[in-house]
């Protein structure tokens, strides 16, 4: 039964009274971390659901009447589904911060509505040479509860206030106790800092195997004094970046992490996987997939600071080759130095579009890593042409992984293998490293 309006808190009916708000109940997830509705006919996505409920919800500004489809965010719950638990992270709720679309759904259901929307996008896209059915997504190692695994944090400030942004939204609000967030950069105090005029950014990371290190935004040069960092931040390296320059306050600019043996050194600020326990998983996935041999060519695209590309350049060994190509400069330097010890490897500081527009001989195998715009139809069919035996597709973008999948199948190519992690628990996110073979004729 629907509760009636009169016992719904006070700030519902006086939303219902402007008319702003709808009453729904909610069936399928759609890719984004909402759930599907319908009002009247529209279709309507809404955040803040669990599958089969019914629920109050705010329009969003931007569903006017002569709007395609409108967005919605929960703020009454009138019956709740089996899958509702208390949020993990409360501050993500109604009105509340973007980034945890699922906090307050239990992690083992949160699973299974990440593999149906996986599983959906690859029927779309028309994924016809694995079964999509078999595509399941599984949990980083000893991962119970889905906190405590982000080694990476982005803080958004305004005028002093320190926090994140809104559910489609610039609007900052507080992060509270940050549960996704690494014991490490929890115990910092970031989220509670109060920072000085021309701060308007603030990147945090917590390494595997070296101190904390903060690299704040700027639009102007700031001092250490004047930045008054929390108590928290005394053993951190502080770095200051402004349009001009970025200036090292503190300590060091790299950080290292430890994988297996291996010891990786990078920029601070520079890209390396979220979850703490992903770089040992995906490493390991990606490894196996490949399967790189003694005296091959391997291209490493997408290569960051060579996560992948190292154990690649063991794998072929003195007589093979391996090439770490990557865009940004800096990060290339770092693959070119955690790669030092290979002189097999070479590094190519290059957009990978371009390297592959003017490469005329390929390569064996081909592992890739893309932005979340993926590596785009053009230069998939390019890759695809370009490969000798087999590519390792490793994406955090679903929707454009299938778009790519599906030009390699119409170039000749086949899935054998699809693995999903759950590797931004309380999100909507998921990682997949998929592999390709070519198809038999």
């Amino acid at each position: 039964m629907t509760r009636p309006a009169s016992e719904r808190p006070e700030e519902v009916q006086e939303l219902a009274g402007e008319g702003r708000l709808i009453t729904v109940t909610v069936g399928k997830p759609a890719h984004g971390g909402t759930f599907v509705a319908r009002h009247d006919g529209r279709v309507v996505f809404v955040r803040g659901a669990c599958p089969g409920e019914t629920v109050v919800a705010e329009l969003l500004p931007e569903s006017s009447s002569s709007a395609r489809f409108w967005r919605a965010e929960t703020i009454d719950v009138i019956e709740a589904g089996p899958d509702r638990v208390p949020s993990a992270w409360p501050e993500s709720g109604y009105e509340g911060i973007g980034g945890a679309d699922y906090a307050h759904i239990r992690i083992e259901a949160q699973r299974r509505i990440k593999t149906e929307v996986l599983q959906e996008l690859m029927t779309r896209a028309r994924i016809t040479s694995y079964p999509i059915e078999d595509i399941q997504i599984e949990p980083a190692r000893d991962d119970h509860t889905g906190l405590g695994w982000r080694s990476r944090v982005r803080f958004a400030v305004d005028n002093g206030k320190v926090g994140m942004r809104g559910w489609r939204s610039h609007d900052i609000h507080e992060v509270g106790s940050n549960p996704l967030a690494h014991p490490v950069i929890q115990g910092l105090g970031i989220g509670v800092w109060k920072a000085p005029s021309g701060v308007v950014a603030v990147d945090v990371a917590a390494p595997s195997g070296s101190s904390p290190a903060i690299i704040v935004r700027a639009e102007k040069e700031l001092s250490l004094e004047e930045l008054n960092l929390p108590a928290g931040c005394d053993k951190a390296s502080v770095l200051l970046t402004t349009r001009k320059a970025t200036t090292t306050l503190r300590g060091d600019d790299t950080v290292r992490e430890i994988v297996g043996d291996d010891i990786f050194t990078l920029y601070a600020g520079g890209f390396w996987q979220v979850h703490v326990d992903a770089p040992r998983l995906l490493t390991g996935a990606v490894g196996q997939a490949l399967d790189a041999r003694e005296g091959e060519c391997v291209w490493d695209l997408y290569a960051g600071a060579g996560l992948f590309s190292v154990p690649a350049a063991r794998a072929v060994g003195a007589k093979g080759e391996l090439v770490s190509v990557e865009g940004a400069e800096r990060a290339s330097a770092d693959a070119a130095s955690n790669l030092a010890a290979y002189p097999q490897a070479r590094t190519v500081s290059a957009d990978v579009r371009d390297f592959l527009a003017r490469s005329t001989e390929g390569a064996d195998r081909v592992v890739m890593d893309p932005p979340r715009a993926g590596v785009g139809e053009a230069a998939m069919a390019r890759l695809a042409e370009l490969t000798r035996t087999r590519m390792v597709y490793v994406s955090c973008e679903p929707s454009t992984l299938a778009r790519d999948l599906r030009v390699a199948e119409h170039e000749g190519w086949a899935i054998t293998d699809f693995q999903v992690f759950d590797l931004y628990p309380h999100t909507h996110h998921m990682e997949c490293v998929v592999k390709l073979e070519r198809a038999a004729r």
